[in-house]
């Protein structure tokens, strides 16, 4: 496990990432690929607060922290509503999924919109990862009503959702 000095998930993170006390932040600990992997996402503190995910993931004389993506402010803070491991390609690494939802409340529309992006798997000393081309099949899209009656339903709400899409593309 990562060399934590005692400390649970969370003060370990708070420690590593140095987010404010009121960062809303969440903790995830994986077996990515063989080696422990802890996914901290938590909100910044400006004006318009975004939300970004890191990994801090196991090496033989501590730990490396990677970048992983930024939910960026769209009329509101992101959540992560769902993180996982997943084939997106054709080799025998899993690839991270992460599901972002923003709220949407307007007028004339209010629901949630959905993103979902996939990310190859770290390589040695890469600091940030990389978003895999077919998170594009997976698009933004609102799962969200109209004042006119319209609604539309996101179909890619959770993980399982995503590997079956995958499974249909082939990967």
């Amino acid at each position: 496990m990562i060399v934590r000095q005692g400390e649970n998930d969370l003060a370990f993170a708070k420690r590593v990432v140095g987010f404010a006390d009121n960062a809303d932040p969440h903790t995830t600990a994986v077996t990515w690929n063989g080696l422990q992997t802890l996914f901290v996402d938590y909100q910044t503190t400006e004006e318009y607060p975004e939300r970004p995910l890191v990994a801090l993931q196991q090496q033989p004389d501590g730990y490396r922290t990677i970048q992983v993506t930024l939910g960026e402010h769209e009329g509101g803070t992101p959540e992560i509503t769902a993180l996982g491991l997943v084939n997106a390609d054709h080799d025998p690494a899993k690839e991270l999924t992460v599901i972002l939802a923003w709220p949407v409340s307007h007028y004339d529309v209010s629901g949630t919109l959905y993103e979902v992006r996939i990310f190859d798997a770290p390589k040695p000393g890469q600091k940030a990862l990389t978003q895999l081309k077919v998170s594009q099949k997976f698009d933004a899209t609102c799962d969200c009503g109209w004042r006119d009656g319209t609604t539309k339903r996101f179909r890619f709400k959770t993980i399982r959702a995503v590997k079956a899409e995958l499974k249909r593309l082939g990967y």
